[in-house]
């Protein structure tokens, strides 16, 4: 990780004298992480069917917090 360049690591920028906003490049962490260039190899070799897989997941995921919550009350 490095100090983000565009508000020099406080994650927050100046706009005027009294507004202020946060930092979009680094998400007000003031640290940003390196780009990878390297695509992930996956087992189906698409990056499509990659982002389905996750998107399954996801939703499997949302329903078992949806379940266990609702099973709290």
């Amino acid at each position: 990780m490095a100090i983000c360049s565009s508000c020099g690591g406080s994650g927050i920028k100046r706009i005027t004298e009294q507004r202020f906003r946060t930092c979009q490049n680094c998400l007000g962490r003031g640290v940003v992480q390196p780009v990878s260039t390297s695509i992930p190899s996956t087992t189906g070799g698409s990056v499509v069917h990659s982002l389905e897989e996750r998107a399954e997941r996801f939703k499997e995921d949302m329903f078992r917090a949806a379940a266990t919550s609702a099973s709290a009350k």
